[in-house]
């Protein structure tokens, strides 16, 4: 037996499961909705939190065998005062530093550094063991780096930070600020954790004025609401409990994609619901037959689509980076919640309120704005050539969208990404003015070779050759040496080792200094050679080198994790259609549009708000998501077609059942996209691009794709659509009859295929 207009046919036994299923949700509607009502207080009391993933040092993001890691460690084991740090104190002075000043600048950090030095420094968590200054060619501006305990947190360091740099605030004229990686980091996580519940009601409040207008009801929204509460409540809870079986962090970046993604179907499929509930008392069914019916209808479709965007994010379990695996079940836990959530309280609802959750206007939807313009777009689609301009246009537009992606750039800063008037931002930018904005994160040559310490003529010349390098503002090194040679500051106590400190002029995190760096590295082989060091060995560390390889990561995880995304949902779609050639259309229209919306972020904020780059793990999150998403409204759009052309002529199945689900898809769709646009609500570059992405990315699925570009596929495929089975036919029909029929539908909200005046004009002919 099939579902009309809504999936293949089930067999007997899962056919008495569904129908226990119905049974239970809508006769024991009163006890669904309590155990919903427990299991949230109960998980809620008895389970962690899922927040603390934080953000972690920069260098522990990359894997054990990174080049740079090692490269550090050898640094560290070599030398007795490190010099990368992730923490600057700047001491800047508008109308010059005066003597004086420069000299407390040396002193103060002396005090800390010879304590360590002396082996009397304090070695529990929590304290400053050393701070070294760095010689700049800056008249007004000095720069301070801090070193702390290990195990010390990013909260703590950047507090140690602003007690050291109190130090210098009575003398008049002198601004101080602490800048860098750490209190970047620390910054960031204060705007996410300060604006987090302001974006949840926001978009809480958007969804239900929105929901309110689609149905003409006051008591829609709250329905959604309790039920995006509920679920919300569970899921986040339930993830804490997932971490720390699984061991795994949640990184505070997952936040908002979590609450916007579980929000976001959970609406979907609500809408679905009631849409299915409206359609059945249209029909002039009693309250309880017309739960049962609509959830008849639409559970396959949303049980079908909740897995296809389960397993597209679980697909990020397939990168070799901890922090996107991360990512995987996080996100897919969150739909799986979203969907049992949605399957179960959402029926039982709609069986206790019956036509009363469309109140005041009742359920009755006007039909001829439900059929306005679909006859037109209908008609043409359907049409061969119809088809083939329509599918043109829209993948030219989609194509030439996507060009700009080519020129991508992906970056890991931090401050860059604060907003202007946030205090850490305030100190980078003074170091921009000074031409010294790479201080805060310098990147450090090892130069290892026995005996390289005497070859002072040879490092002087290889530190000036790096000068002159482009990207580069300063190198610190033999030339000159902040501290006496027995500090261990330029050269390792043994004499085998020297190194460099490179200050870059631009965001040492940003992607224009990690091409910068990429160059230099290419090059310093040639370098040493020309110096008279060809035989030693010369490494790169610091933070642009950990960025540049963690870019390079992220690229490598983001191609495997796609393939792997498009894999898992091309066997979902052909399980469910029967069919490979036309799941693999539908893929790659899907694809086609997640490299659209990435080529507008690019153009938008690369091109058009100049920012440097976008942040990493933003084109990753977001064409994961996009993709799985695609397939569910994939699953949406085509199912409808499907079982519709299993009777009628791929045409006409078009024009009867596009009509009957592109009300739904359209406000499920702009639901979805407001949910996530409204991630930009947080202050900070990350989010703003991942917001702009996704919203983007679901505007062109649910306004071109899937009402334009699908169907149009679908029309020149014909027959092939469905190989290697044949459940497609094809046959001629005229416009006329095209137009009766697509406008037929449109007025029937039923959204049946095999009933009403949709049939009586197309009549089934083989």
């Amino acid at each position: 037996m099939t579902t009309p207009g809504r999936g293949p046919a089930r067999s007997s036994p899962l056919a008495g499961l569904a129908h226990g299923y119905r049974w239970a949700v809508v006769r024991g509607r009163w006890f669904v909705v309590a155990g919903w009502i427990l299991a949230t207080v109960v998980v809620s009391m008895a389970l962690p939190s899922s927040g603390g993933g934080g953000g972690g040092r920069i260098g522990s993001l990359l894997p054990a065998e990174s080049e740079a890691v090692a490269t550090q460690a050898r640094s560290l084991a070599s030398f007795r005062v490190p010099v990368l740090s992730e923490t600057s104190v700047v001491v800047h002075d508008p109308d010059g530093l005066s003597v004086l000043t420069r000299a407390d600048i040396a002193l103060w950090a002396l005090t800390y550094t010879q304590t360590y030095l002396d082996g009397t420094a304090p070695s529990g968590d929590g304290n400053i063991v050393a701070a070294v200054p760095i010689p700049t060619s800056s008249p007004t501006t000095a720069v301070t780096y801090l070193y702390v305990t290990g195990g010390t947190s990013l909260n703590d360091t950047a507090a140690l930070a602003q007690q050291y740099a109190a130090h210098f605030d009575n003398q008049r004229s002198v601004q101080t600020y602490v800048t860098g990686v750490v209190p970047a980091q620390v910054r960031q996580a204060f705007y996410l954790q300060s604006r987090i519940h302001i974006f949840e009601i926001a978009t809480l409040v958007l969804i239900a004025m929105v929901v309110g207008l689609a149905f003409r009801s006051v008591v829609a929204p709250f329905v959604v609401l309790l039920t995006a509460g509920l679920g919300y409540l569970v899921a986040i809870r339930s993830l804490g409990l997932l971490a720390s079986s699984l061991g795994f962090a949640l990184p505070d970046q997952l936040q908002p994609l979590i609450a916007a993604l579980l929000i976001g179907v959970i609406t979907d499929y609500c809408v679905l619901f009631f849409s299915g509930l409206r359609q059945q008392l249209e029909r002039g069914l009693p309250r309880l037959e017309a739960a049962y019916e609509a959830t008849r209808v639409e559970a396959p479709i949303i049980a079908v689509a909740g897995i296809t965007v389960a397993a597209g994010t679980a697909a990020l379990l397939a990168a070799d980076f901890e922090l996107f695996r991360a990512f995987g079940p996080a996100l897919s836990l969150t739909v799986v919640v979203g969907v049992l959530v949605s399957l179960t309280l959402v029926p039982a609802l709609m069986a206790i309120l019956g036509a009363r959750l469309f109140a005041p206007g009742g359920p009755r939807l006007s039909r001829e704005k439900a059929g306005r313009g679909v006859g037109t777009l209908v008609r043409i689609i359907v049409d061969r050539r119809g088809a083939a301009v329509a599918a043109a246009l829209s993948v030219g537009f989609l194509a030439l969208t996507a060009l700009p992606l080519t020129s991508l750039r992906l970056d890991l800063s931090f401050t860059g990404g604060l907003p202007g008037g946030d205090p850490v931002a305030r100190g980078a930018a003074v170091l921009e003015e000074a031409g010294l904005r790479g201080v805060e994160a310098p990147t450090e040559i090892l130069v290892e070779e026995p005996g390289v310490a005497d070859r002072r003529e040879d490092l002087e010349r290889l530190q000036a050759a790096i000068a002159d390098q482009p990207g580069v503002a300063e190198v610190l090194g033999p030339a000159q040496n902040p501290l006496p040679d027995n500090y261990g500051v330029v050269f390792s106590a043994d004499g085998s080792a020297a190194r460099f400190v490179v200050i870059l002029d631009s965001d040492p995190l940003a992607a224009p200094a990690i091409d910068d760096l990429r160059a230099l590295d290419s090059r310093l082989e040639v370098l040493a050679a020309e110096a008279g060091l060809g035989n030693a060995t010369v490494s790169l560390t610091g933070q642009t080198a950990i960025a540049g390889e963690l870019a390079e990561l992220t690229a490598d995880n983001l191609r495997l994790t796609l393939l792997v995304a498009l894999a898992v949902e091309l066997v979902i779609l052909v399980a469910y259609l029967r069919a490979l050639l036309a799941p693999i259309a539908l893929l790659i229209t899907s694809a086609l549009g997640v490299a659209a919306a990435l080529g507008l972020t690019v153009v938008v904020f690369q091109y058009l708000l100049g920012d440097p780059g976008i942040t990493f793990y933003a084109p990753f999150a977001t064409a994961v998501l996009l993709v799985a998403l695609g397939s569910d409204y994939n699953v949406f759009a085509v199912g409808s077609i499907w079982e519709a052309s299993g009777r009628l002529p791929l045409s006409r199945a078009i024009a009867v059942a596009m009509p009957s689900t592109a009300r739904a898809i359209s406000a499920a769709g702009l639901i979805l996209a407001t949910t996530f646009a409204m991630v930009g609500i947080i202050p900070l570059d990350t989010f703003r691009q991942v917001a702009f992405t996704m919203a983007v990315g679901l505007l062109l699925d649910t306004f071109l794709i899937r009402p334009v570009l699908t169907p149009a596929v679908l029309v020149l495929l014909g027959r092939t659509a469905s190989w290697p089975s044949r459940r497609v036919r094809t046959e001629a029909v005229s416009a006329e009859e095209l137009r009766r029929t697509a406008l037929a539908a449109a007025r029937d909200p039923s959204g049946s295929t095999g009933s009403g005046e949709a049939l009586e004009l197309v009549g089934a002919k083989r």
